[in-house]
């Protein structure tokens, strides 16, 4: 086989679907930057990597509480490998627990299911903890609470996923 190569060319149907289909990737990814949310992904950023914060800024940093049965205040452990949900989850549905503040009760039945040898969870709380970066100042603030039902074999609250 000698000779130059030939150039064969696409039919139009096969640009225009490629054309049609970049177009649609093109418009769902500026949606999901300037509208979206974190639902959108992978046509959005991560609310988590999402913003800067200014040298003169304040840096926010969401944590969860417990009291115990014992009477003891702890940290709930926000790891996959410990209660099953991460901390960048909670920070994500925020709003939808400070609206539903039973979503917390769920909190108590994973850890009751996964950390059973722990004393149980009578209250559970959602914090924001404040840092300003040029005073270094730190303000925690609660932003809801949740007395637990039946502390020692807690049911799951029951609210739906789709409950705003």
């Amino acid at each position: 086989m000698t000779g130059a190569p030939t150039r064969e060319t696409l039919p139009w149907y096969a640009v225009c679907w490629r054309l049609v289909v970049s177009v649609a990737v093109v418009v769902i990814v500026a949606l999901g930057s300037f509208i979206g949310n974190d639902g959108w992904w992978p046509f959005s950023p991560m609310s988590q990597y999402a913003f800067s914060v200014k040298n003169d800024g304040v840096i926010n940093s969401l944590t969860m509480g417990a009291l115990t049965v014992d009477g003891e205040e702890v940290r709930v452990p926000l790891s996959k490998e410990k209660i099953g949900i991460e901390r960048a989850e909670v920070e994500g549905q925020a709003p939808r627990i400070i609206n539903n503040p039973g979503l917390l009760q769920d909190v108590a039945v994973l850890h009751r299911r996964r950390l059973g040898h722990e004393p149980a969870y009578r209250t559970i709380w959602l914090q924001n903890t404040q840092r300003d970066i040029r005073t270094g100042t730190t303000t925690v603030k609660t932003l809801v609470s949740w007395d637990v039902v039946d502390p020692a074999d807690p049911a799951p609250s029951g609210i739906s996923q789709d409950a705003r």
